[in-house]
């Protein structure tokens, strides 16, 4: 099935004529109206700490590192609430709260007078719901005078001359919203992840999630995806949703003159997935003074690659230098990879085999040592790929990944591969690999990950974490709007996408020094263990296959990873894959030889 991928998608054009939208159109009825999905928190916010909450100095703190939270324009009262009445005067803070992830329990000095915390900067927190990294991971200790006046509690008496805002308060008083953009070839939408207040009352969220479309996407993004035009605005009456129909008028400018029919089944495909989570069954969408068309019914999920992916992906292993399937216990598993037959399913190493429904793609990195060679091939679904061998590569070639896979021409199809601690891309067609380059780009290249729409990539370089979009130009594939992330581990060795907005990551974690695996969200801001102790031998690559942004799922399914050259299943506990967990006939195990290489059909 279908991940990473620029969609080649059909779009239904709705039959408007003319320049804009015509006076006299008709409502187009699709059918049913959009599944409005849940909220990746539980839609309401948590209890409200006050100054008066504890008496406990390091947890007076913790709360006032949660007090930032909330309305952005009255922010700055909320923390003063926490001080002391001189240190309300003199604390004039910047507008845009700190997001920092605090390292271990604040310390009390010994007179309990300062409460030190350590912290990692992750960024500052926008009105558009926004996370910017700042230019450089930075790591400090904060200092915090307090004093303690009788009967009436504790008071913050100084304090850094920042909003800060803990990780532990975004993740209490803030969901995850994701908007789309339409990338830069008009195949696809391009999801960019903000954070809501919790507690926003369902009739604003429309005006704020137009805001933020009509903001424009965030500037990593910005080389991958499409703006909305400028000057573009919303008019007249405030969207709201109303006998379960939400009203959008937008300025005439939303909306070019040219291709306008094209243009507008368009915007009302990226509003329909930006708004999707709200409880409404119709779009009703005015442009500038043109008759309202309405819209409900399903057919606008197509235009995210990601609706595509199943709730059971297939998975395989290479064993004994074959690519094998896994057995799967609630289905029938025959022992069969997409595109390949016996004849070109040998020798291999690792490898890469992606499907988009008419044809099927596959990479293979076969031979060994100095023989090592990556193979790529297409073929159309059902029938097997010829591989062609991919020139130019140096040794110690990683696991290949397909990050362009169309639909229908098949030219443009393309994939990425780390070799010699660079990333070359290569086309399906075979021929020469040309290396991928970014501005600044230093450090070997550990890992590398393709979102499902095809763009956003991260990539695990020098022992860092980095996000990055995948461009399209004259001569290929370009990596622009590098960002370092910060997630809580060191020397990160292997990276892949498990929803639209996290990643699952392994190096070693900070604090035990043990090899750990954990998902994070696109902005390293929040996170969650997988395997939080795995031991000491690093992860040397992991996958897990994403969950489709329509289920209810946050991340992805089973993750699988290697260490060395044994593979395993990341359930509540690591589990090693065997012979016997291969699909087919059962046959003898060999000694030394294990399943390994572990990767789902895409």
């Amino acid at each position: 099935m279908l991940r990473r991928m620029i969609a080649g998608t059909t779009v239904v054009l709705v039959l408007l004529g003319g320049c804009g939208i015509p006076d006299d159109s008709d409502v187009t009825d699709l059918g049913p109206g959009p599944s409005t999905g849940i909220s990746s928190g539980d839609g309401s916010l948590r209890s409200r700490l006050t100054r008066e909450s504890t008496s406990d100095r390091a947890q007076f703190v913790t709360n006032y590192l949660q007090a930032a939270a909330g309305d952005y324009d009255t922010a700055l009262d909320r923390v003063k609430q926490f001080m002391s009445a001189p240190a309300k005067e003199q604390f004039n803070a910047p507008a845009a709260p700190r997001v920092i992830r605090t390292i271990d329990t604040p310390l009390l000095t010994a007179d309990q007078d300062k409460v030190k915390v350590q912290y990692e900067l992750l960024g500052t927190l926008g009105k558009n719901g926004l996370i910017e990294p700042p230019a450089e991971p930075t790591t400090g200790t904060y200092e915090f005078t307090l004093t303690e006046v009788t009967g009436e509690g504790l008071f913050m008496v100084e304090a850094p001359p920042f909003l800060l805002l803990s990780t532990r308060g975004l993740d209490n008083f803030y969901e995850e919203r994701t908007i789309y953009f339409w990338n830069t070839e008009y195949t696809g939408l391009v999801p960019d992840v903000r954070y809501l207040l919790g507690d926003v009352p369902i009739e604003q969220e429309p005006t704020i999630i137009l805001g933020w479309l009509i903001g424009g996407p965030a500037p990593w993004l910005q080389d991958a995806v499409k703006p909305l035009p400028d000057g573009t605005r919303t008019e007249g009456k405030v969207p709201a949703i109303e006998n379960n129909q939400l009203a959008i008028t937008l300025s005439a400018q939303a909306v070019p003159t040219q291709d306008a029919d094209e243009a507008v089944e368009r915007l009302r495909r990226q509003l329909q997935w930006s708004l999707r989570r709200l409880p409404y069954e119709f779009l009703k969408l005015r442009i500038g003074h043109q008759e309202v068309r309405s819209y409900s019914g399903t057919d606008y999920l197509s235009s995210n690659p990601a609706h595509r992916l199943v709730p059971n992906p297939d998975r395989y292993v290479v064993y004994d230098r074959t690519i094998r399937r896994l057995v799967e216990p609630d289905r029938p598993t025959p022992d069969t990879v997409p595109g390949l037959n016996a004849d070109n399913n040998k020798d291999v190493s690792r490898a890469a085999v992606t499907t988009t429904g008419s044809y099927v793609y596959a990479a293979l990195v076969t031979g060994s040592g100095k023989n090592e060679r990556l193979r790529v091939g297409f073929a159309p679904a059902g029938q097997v790929a010829t591989l062609r061998e991919i020139t130019g590569l140096p040794g110690d070639i990683g696991h290949p990944v397909w990050a362009i896979t169309p639909e229908g021409d098949t030219d443009g199809a393309a994939g990425l591969v780390i070799a010699d601690g660079k990333l070359w891309r290569f086309r399906a067609q075979g021929g020469k690999a040309l290396q991928v380059t970014w501005p600044g780009g230093t450090g070997q290249v550990r890992a590398i990950t393709v979102a499902p729409d095809g763009h956003r990539v991260a990539l695990a370089v020098g022992g860092r974490l980095y996000r990055a979009v995948l461009t399209i130009s004259g001569d290929g594939l370009a990596l622009s709007g590098m960002q370092e992330l910060d997630p809580p581990l060191e020397s990160v060795t292997a990276v892949d996408f498990t929803s639209e907005g996290w990643l699952t990551v392994a190096g070693t974690d900070r604090s035990s020094k043990r090899i750990a695996i954990m998902d994070i969200s696109i902005d390293a801001a929040l996170q969650s263990d997988r395997l939080a102790d795995i031991g000491t031998n690093p992860v040397s690559y992991l996958t897990t296959y994403p969950a489709n942004p329509e289920t209810n799922r946050p991340t992805g399914s089973t993750l699988m990873y290697s260490t060395g050259t044994d593979a395993w299943e990341g359930l509540s506990t690591s589990v090693q894959l065997k012979a016997g967990s291969l699909a087919g006939p059962s046959s003898e195990p060999r000694p030394g030889v294990v399943p390994g290489a572990p990767f789902f059909l895409d």
